[in-house]
């Protein structure tokens, strides 16, 4: 019995493009129907140009799944061509065979096409196979269920493991049969033919070898065919193609233009087609004949000395040519023309068939985005309502200092809310898009895991919730990656585990290395476990996909967004790593996380310098650029009520000019929106740092912006910027990112 399948792609990345989605929904929702677990690999997803270009990752894939031990058989995809690219990489260092002797269970490999290299690699290691479905070319077939003959044996094979006899289907497919010409690097041929039988299981095929030899002295053109005619006893045979002489028993009239021969033109003049006429060719008599088929032009001519010569034996032979040549070429146009109807059929087909995919996925859009409209109406008025509420009864209780102090806690608590909203539908945006860019740069998970452990304390503090986090046996804490993401998956897994707890709850938290046979790499396993109000079996079906959210008028009773776990899912996977869950309604819930790490070799070699003075930008002189004037008089105020002398700029080019003219050393640091009018944040950013003067070299360049996205910053350090501050602005941050690059300046 075949409970759990791993999804893998080993050639083709079709099933990650958008204009397949649908059909993958079908796919995966009809898995389920049958009762199985679905594991999607890593790479598997990452559309057509990813796995086309990293075989290397597409070998891990099949690695990782042969060796998932609740992995029961192994899913392709698709087929494709590219499956021998995986070979260096599945047997340079005997991974694969090692992979399957370790593997304690014995697992079933299923595909079809290019995947017969991987039937063969597997048989000779005693892996089972079976060639047959693949992922979307069967199972996600676009009707209301699978093909009866497809089906009847994936549903044997998935319940008992095994598929005793495959008979022949009912109906008959014109994929039934196969037909193909193989031409060899020595100029031979081999025809090879197939068709399934109809009378009982099997199949009859048949190959043919032609030699080089054969095909060079009797293949059957029509210039073979006039070759043996004598342009003196038989006249002079010609055949046209839109002007150009393309077969002639004369070969010294090949390719020339039949504007150019006399005799032509003189057919042309004075015959219609299928009438034969006396013309002069070169002074001397001869009778000719034009014939038109279709784009084609027959001309022949013969002396009259041959003609009455030998009459009836000419006119026999001119009208066996004649019906010789027609025949030859009204053949040529019958098969010209099926094959015409044929690809026109197919396109036609094609063409349905991608207007039928277009209209759904048009359709499931416009459901997708009033959907959304009216979600994101509501989750945005519920906290501007509040804010402006709350700023109503501050002015009635102006004052009452202790109602003023509860009014601007909740005014801040409602505008976090606010801002959580609209940071998760600009990341789920960017996900589902997929501009979501990963860094690559060093960081130290225990200091990520304390931060958000600060955090998460005082939350279930409030709650009277007790967090309990297990230490165990940890090798590396020092990675390269995306710390920002890390950090923010964590977050949300944990904030959820306190949200949807009980009072008096419990939260168990873990984090263990889990060694990778790749060098250089390691992979952590993060488990949350919660006594919290656990899902109903239902909902955790829909638990990934956006606003998702099991009570109704949840927002109401939990705050959020109903992104967050969406967002999990999708930067999880797009480390190249899994979440899984499980869940009891009214006992709780359990996530484990699992994301592979390169390891930081050099993080031992790098002197980290731990500064313990007081953060401070007293004194500093701060130029500040701002075109938006609130977000001028807010900045304004938190830089001078820190000790800084603060000079305004309203636009990109205001701050270059003020820059250019001011004293070398009069600036200590720098201060930027990125939107800005006339020239943006880093066209500035660049101007300044091309002055031909020192200081523009070296002082610090900070971008104070509401582009907080990863690939923000890394145009932000592009741009000649040091760092980068999101808006709304954490001003014991900024302090600290001032303090840090002006020193060390």
């Amino acid at each position: 019995m075949i409970n759990t399948v791993a999804l893998v792609s080993l050639s083709a990345g079709t099933i990650g493009e958008d204009f397949v989605k649908h059909e993958v929904n079908i796919g995966l929702k009809r898995l389920e129907q049958f009762g199985l677990n679905v594991k999607i690999m890593p790479h598997a997803m990452k559309g057509i140009e990813y796995v086309k270009n990293h075989p290397k990752e597409r070998a891990n894939d099949l690695l990782a799944a042969i060796c998932d031990e609740e992995v029961d058989m192994i899913l392709c995809a698709i087929g494709g061509d590219d499956t021998y690219r995986l070979l260096p990489y599945l047997f340079k260092n005997n991974e694969l065979k090692e992979a399957i002797e370790k593997a304690e269970k014995r697992k079933i490999f299923l595909g079809f096409s290019d995947t017969t290299m991987n039937h063969l690699m597997l048989h000779k290691l005693g892996f089972g196979t079976f060639y047959g479905q693949s992922f979307l070319a069967d199972v996600c077939e676009m009707e209301d269920d699978m093909l009866p003959y497809t089906k009847k044996f994936f549903e044997e094979l998935i319940k008992t493991g095994n598929i005793k006899e495959i008979v022949p289907s009912d109906v008959w497919y014109e994929e039934r049969t196969y037909a193909e010409r193989v031409a060899r690097e020595d100029g031979s041929c081999i025809d090879v033919a197939a068709c399934a039988r109809k009378d009982a299981p099997g199949i009859v095929a048949i190959y043919y070898y032609t030699s080089p030899e054969f095909l060079r002295n009797y293949t059957l053109t029509i210039q073979s065919l006039l070759n043996g005619y004598s342009t003196q006893k038989d006249g002079t045979i010609i055949v046209a193609d839109e002007g150009i002489i393309v077969a002639s028993n004369d070969e010294s009239l090949l390719g020339q233009n039949t504007a150019d021969n006399e005799v032509v033109k003189a057919m042309k003049r004075n015959t219609d087609s299928q009438h034969i006429y006396h013309l002069k060719n070169e002074g001397t008599g001869c009778y000719g004949i034009m014939l038109k088929q279709r784009d084609y032009y027959i001309y022949a001519y013969l002396p009259d000395t041959e003609v009455f010569h030998n009459l009836p034996f000419g006119v026999i032979s001119v009208i066996f040519f004649y019906f010789l040549m027609f025949s030859i070429f009204w053949f040529w146009t019958y098969r010209t023309n099926l094959a015409h109807r044929k690809q026109e059929q197919e396109k036609d087909e094609k063409y349905k068939a991608e207007l039928l995919i277009a209209a759904k996925k048009a359709e499931a859009a416009n459901e997708a985005k009033t959907e959304f409209l009216q979600r994101m109406s509501h989750d945005i008025r519920t906290p501007i309502n509040g804010i402006r509420g709350l700023v109503n009864m501050a002015d009635h209780y102006a004052d009452d200092m202790e109602k003023q102090t509860e009014y601007r806690t909740k005014v801040k608590e409602a505008s976090n809310l606010l801002l959580e909203l609209v940071n998760d539908v600009l990341d789920m945006s960017k996900l589902e898009s997929g501009e979501i860019v990963l860094e690559e740069i060093p960081f130290n998970l225990s200091s990520i895991s304390r931060e958000v452990f600060v955090v998460i304390e005082q939350m279930a503090a409030e709650q009277n919730i007790r967090v309990a986090w297990e230490k165990k046996e940890i090798t590396h804490r020092d990675f390269i990656g995306s710390p920002g993401y890390v950090k923010r998956v964590m977050m949300n897994i944990l904030s959820n585990a306190v949200k949807y707890n009980k009072e008096n709850g419990q939260i168990y938290v873990s984090c263990v290395e889990i060694p990778s046979e790749q060098p250089e790499m390691t992979t952590m396993e993060f488990v949350c476990w919660d006594t919290g109000i656990g899902m109903a079996e239902e909902f955790q079906k829909h638990i990934f996909e956006p606003f998702a959210q099991e009570y109704t008028g949840s927002r109401a009773k939990f705050a959020g967004t109903g992104l967050g776990m969406a967002i999990s899912k999708k930067l999880v996977e797009e480390m190249g790593g899994t979440i899984t869950f499980e869940s009891k309604k009214g006992v709780g819930s359990t996530f484990v996380i699992r994301v592979p790490f390169k390891i930081d070799l050099d993080a031992d070699k790098r002197e980290e310098s731990k500064d313990v003075s007081e953060k401070s930008i007293k004194g500093m002189h701060v130029l500040l650029a701002e075109d938006n004037e609130l977000n001028m008089e807010i900045a304004e105020f938190l830089l001078q009520n820190e000790g800084a002398e603060v000079t305004k700029a309203w636009n990109g080019q205001e701050i270059v000019e003020l820059f250019r003219k001011s004293e070398a050393g009069e600036f200590d640091v720098i201060l930027m929106d990125i939107m800005m009018p006339i020239i943006n944040g880093y066209e500035a950013a660049k101007r300044i740092r091309s002055l031909d003067r020192e200081d523009a070299k070296k002082i610090p360049i900070i971008a104070m912006t509401a582009n907080a996205f990863t690939e923000d910053r890394i145009r932000a350090k592009e741009a000649g910027m040091d760092e980068h501050v999101a808006k709304p602005i954490d001003v014991e941050l900024l302090i600290k990112v001032i303090h840090k690059l002006v020193k060390h300046n």
